[in-house]
């Protein structure tokens, strides 16, 4: 123990002041560091470097994009008017295509009409290959091979075309009869015919001429097909071939023509030296299977072939960094690149999974030499500044020591003659002089100081006690009041001066783990602002907590001690009224978890199993209109059977429009979209109306119907009256489907006095003898997807939304709606709402629309003979409904397939053609909100008159404001409703 109280930890002045300086500089040199990088200026150059190497390649990947999608159109025209060729042929010689497989002659006279089309098409700028290979069936095979005939000419010079020499065109492949009389040489590597088999890659042939067996709906002008680099022989040069299948009139396919680009044409214009480094490349790849991983089909620089020795896989997905990849990382041929992809077909394509992307890769250190350059200058300026640091505090230092050993040496001698300090006023530094007068006055005064901090604690509070420990005499001073609080044995109840060794022998005895001991044996430890330890220790059964704060002065250690257990008791109680107090809150948050989750999981399986029933229901009324389509249609001739089944068809189909409407009703109530047309209505007309709805499915259950009305003094109201009719038809439908049949609905409706002489209270009562429903299910009825857990309530169809969505509605008319019931016994809703008075009644609203299907014979009543509209929409069927519905009238029918042929044909006709327009919203090229604009903004005089309807699946309101917004007169929703069409044409048209 008094070991390490001799032991002193010093430090030199000079290493003082070096330490400081030295941590000055690195200091500044890591927040020009933290500067740099949180300012993201090293991330943005490495990002501009990058961004350098992906514009580059994007740029090319254009080029080459442009390039090739150059070509295709000149194949396929070059396609239509081979196919004319043949068709002209066949049709001179009186033959079918099924001549191409059993005569040659037939073969040859063909080839030779389409050489021109041929010669024309490799005329084209860049196009090295063109040529035309026909399905002559086994016509040519031999016992090993599968041979077709064709024509394959080459430019040998691309860039460089005339238009009447055609001496640098040869054939490879071919009739040697047709390069005579084309006047073409023969190809080094020239064959009569084309051999397919195993040694090469013939997909340019095979593909297209399965395209149209496989794509069937797709028109011939999307079925191109790009293949990669292939040659028709061994012996061959390779080229990249474009095919498009050649289709005769009645969509047989009898051949294919395309053209084929070879390496150096493609490659002229993206040289390997954009990225100006050597060690750089480009790599034109496939990526036939659509998993991101490329297949490099031809490449420039001399880069690629150490990425190719080092099983480089170019992976779209792969990990990479704003964009750029590492190409055979871990190797010596890393390098960066990126893949920039290319659009080579069409979005109407089959072969748009195929994708073909553009692959630089660079050799790093060109890329990031920027980046590079900046990070060595930065390590250069950090070791600069260290070593300008160190130097400069070892010289400041050696000025300084001097002065400061003298005062050290002082200061030594003053430990026996205190009057040894008097002498030192010549150091030359004010500041040591004062602080040596400082020390002489704190060692006079050290003993004096600590008796009279004792008497003082002894006086204000006896469970203090304190203790000083000498460091060079190996002495401690103990309080009397210390003595009392820690129950010393050998050392005297008293102020008194003790060796360290018996004071250090009676703390042991309560500081059992050392703590204390082992701060103020080392004073060094100990800082002078002092350090405080709490520690506890067993006394006559009890425990006792002590709190012992440590300073020093002068090298030496002074310590209090607090007898602090009252303190901790109190601690202890507060900690465990918090405990319990925590413990309970927990218990309400778990429990409000618990009722959320619970909540959760039940609308979870609620909409759950509306998904199901939706299913359910939707697929059933679709099983009805695709079977009675089929029955219609194997009875073409039975007039009435076709009727019957149009009508279930019908049925059907508005059975699917009102699982529609429930659903589109419930997402704008919930979403707050909702809103109430205010009109005035005739609650006779309406009940009656609500009677006849449901009455033929009562009817198909013997239900009876009752009706009573009571008091209505005030039958014209102002409301929504096809939103009242909606609830009273959601609430008497679920009667019916859950009253067994036989049964009895009864509806009451009565006018309450309200105290209010323009408002009235209208209670509707509507009761049955259903199967009722339990108490559980009641709490929940108005919930969306909510539907009771009953084999007799599951073999109904229904969404679940509708008394959710009458539930909103009678809320949103400022009403209430109250249910009762019991198992087995029926049900009773009690609506009530509050209604303006509407006056006589003169024009008030009896019920909603009819189904529009039933008014038929309106439209047909209905003359416009010489009315002239002009139809806009993309969809052919849509069209042909209008279309047939408006010739019913009498009226002429124009049609256009989008918005732009509607511009174009208005602009065509003379001012009053059109007497009305209706629009579609969306369609491609120009949709109907453009298209309005367009017409509107035309400088003629019927430009700003003309109706304009929109006639649109877009029903929401927000909807019909667009549309007016954007010039439309009106809106009509499909599918249409035949009544509001007729008075859509009688306000227009009239």
């Amino acid at each position: 123990m008094n070991g390490k109280s001799e032991k002193v930890h010093e430090k030199s002045m000079l290493s003082k002041v070096m330490i400081p300086m030295l941590i000055l500089g690195i200091l500044e040199v890591a927040v020009f560091a933290i500067v740099m990088l949180v300012s993201g200026e090293l991330t943005y150059i490495k990002k501009y470097s990058y961004n350098l190497l992906i514009e580059k390649t994007a740029n090319r990947a254009s080029y080459v994009e442009y390039m090739l999608n150059q070509k295709t159109s000149p194949v396929y025209e070059t396609a239509v008017e081979i196919n004319h060729i043949t068709e002209k042929y066949l049709d001179e010689n009186g033959i079918t295509l099924d001549q191409l497989s059993e005569d040659k002659e037939v073969n040859k006279e063909l080839l030779i009409r389409s050489s021109d089309a041929l010669v024309s098409l490799i005329r084209r700028d860049m196009v090295n290959d063109a040529f035309i290979i026909l399905d002559t069936g086994s016509l040519y095979d031999t016992d090993t091979d599968t041979v077709r005939a064709g024509l394959y000419l080459r430019d040998t010079d691309a860039y460089e075309n005339s238009t009447t020499d055609i001496k640098d065109i040869y054939m490879e492949m071919g009739s040697s009869d047709i390069a005579h009389e084309l006047g073409t040489a023969l190809d080094s590597e020239w064959a009569p015919h084309l051999v397919i088999n195993d040694d090469n890659d013939f997909s340019f042939y095979t593909v297209p001429m399965e395209s149209k067996e496989l794509y069937p709906d797709k028109p011939v002008y999307n079925l191109g097909y790009w293949s990669g680099f292939s040659k028709i022989s061994p012996s061959a040069q390779k080229s990249m071939k474009y095919t498009f299948p050649l289709v005769s009139s009645d969509g047989r396919v009898y051949g294919v023509v395309g053209i084929g680009l070879m390496e150096k044409t493609i490659l002229k214009n993206i040289p390997a030296n954009d990225f100006f480094n050597e060690s750089a490349c480009y790599i034109i790849s496939s990526d036939i299977e659509g998993d991101g991983i490329y297949t490099p089909e031809l490449h420039s620089g001399p880069i690629y072939t150490r990425l190719v020795s080092a099983d480089t896989v170019f992976d779209e997905n792969a990990d990479n960094s704003y964009g750029i990849y590492e190409f055979a990382a871990g190797h010596k041929s890393s390098s960066l690149g990126c893949i920039q992809r290319m659009n080579i077909y069409n979005s109407g394509s089959p072969y748009n999974q195929q994708h073909w992307a553009l692959i630089s890769a660079a050799d790093k250190s060109g890329i990031l030499s920027i980046y590079w350059f900046l990070i060595n200058v930065f390590i250069i300026s950090v070791s600069i500044t260290v070593v300008c640091g160190i130097a400069f505090s070892f010289y400041t230092g050696r000025k300084i020591s001097k002065p400061v050993a003298a005062m050290i040496n002082t200061l030594n001698n003053a430990q026996q003659n205190e009057g040894a300090l008097l002498n030192f006023g010549n150091s030359g530094i004010t500041e040591i002089d004062r602080l040596a007068s400082a020390i002489v006055q704190l060692q006079v005064s050290a003993n004096e100081y600590a008796s009279r901090v004792s008497r003082i604690i002894t006086l204000t509070d006896s469970k203090i006690g304190v203790f000083m420990v000498n460091m060079r005499a190996h002495t401690v001073f103990v309080s009397e009041s210390l003595t009392r609080i820690m129950d010393f044995d050998d050392i005297p109840h008293s102020d008194i001066t003790v060796s360290e060794e018996i004071f250090s022998h009676q703390f042991e005895k309560i500081d059992t783990d050392g703590k204390i001991l082992e701060q103020y044996c080392d004073a060094a430890s100990v800082p002078e602002s002092g350090s405080s330890v709490e520690i506890k220790r067993e006394k006559n059964g009890k425990e006792v907590w002590y709190k012992i704060t440590l300073s020093t002065l002068n090298k030496d250690v002074i310590g209090l001690v607090q007898d602090i257990s009252d303190t901790v008791a109190e601690k202890k109680e507060i900690a465990e009224y918090k405990d319990n107090e925590y413990t309970e809150k927990l218990l309400k948050a778990n429990r409000a978890l618990r009722d959320a989750y619970e909540n959760a999981r039940r609308a979870d399986n609620a909409k759950t199993d509306f998904l199901s029933r939706m299913s359910h229901d939707i697929r059933t009324p679709m099983n009805a209109i695709v079977g009675m389509t089929v029955i219609a249609n194997s009875h073409i001739d039975d007039k009435e059977k076709v009727a019957d089944c149009l009508e279930k068809i019908s049925v059907s189909g508005n059975y699917l429009l009102s699982i529609l409407n429930d659903v589109l009703d419930m997402s704008k109530i919930e979403s707050g979209k909702f809103e109430l047309i205010e009109d005035k209505i005739d609650l006779n007309a309406l009940l009656d109306s609500l009677l006849e709805m449901v009455k033929p499915d009562a009817k198909a259950k013997d239900h009876q119907i009752i009706m009573h009305k009571h008091d209505i003094v005030h039958p014209t109201v102002i409301g929504d009256g096809l939103r009242i009719q909606q609830m009273f038809v959601n609430i008497v439908s679920n009667s019916v489907k859950y009253t067994n049949n036989g049964g009895t609905i009864t509806i009451d409706v009565t006018e309450k006095p309200v105290g209010n002489k323009n408002v009235g209270c209208y209670e509707f009562v509507f009761k049955d003898n259903g199967i009722g429903m339990s108490e559980e299910f009641l709490k929940n009825i108005f919930e969306p997807f909510e539907r009771a857990e009953d084999e007799r309530v599951n073999k109904q169809q229904g969404t679940g939304l509708g008394m959710a969505i009458t539930y909103n509605l009678v809320k949103m008319m400022n009403g209430d709606i109250q249910v009762k019931s019991k198992l087995g016994k029926g049900t009773v809703f009690t609506v009530t709402l509050f209604l303006k008075f509407g006056g006589n009644g003169g024009n008030a609203l009896p019920t909603a629309l009819t189904p529009s299907s039933k008014n038929v014979d309106n439209l047909k009543k209905a003359h416009f003979k010489d009315k002239r509209v002009l139809l806009v929409d993309d969809n052919e069927l849509n069209r042909e409904i209008a279309g047939e519905l408006l010739e019913m009238t009498g009226i002429t029918v124009e049609m256009a397939e989008n918005g732009q042929e509607a511009v174009d044909k208005f602009l065509a006709s003379k001012a009053g053609y059109y007497g009305l327009i209706f629009m579609d919203i969306q369609m491609p090229v120009m949709n109907g909100y453009n298209a309005a604009l367009t017409i509107r903004s035309q400088p003629r005089a019927d430009a700003r008159t003309i109706p304009i309807i929109a006639m649109t699946a877009d029903a929401f309101a927000e909807d019909v404001k667009k549309a007016r917004s954007s010039g439309m007169d009106e809106h009509i929703a499909k599918p249409l409703d035949i009544d509001k069409l007729v008075k859509v044409l009688q306000k227009w048209l009239n």
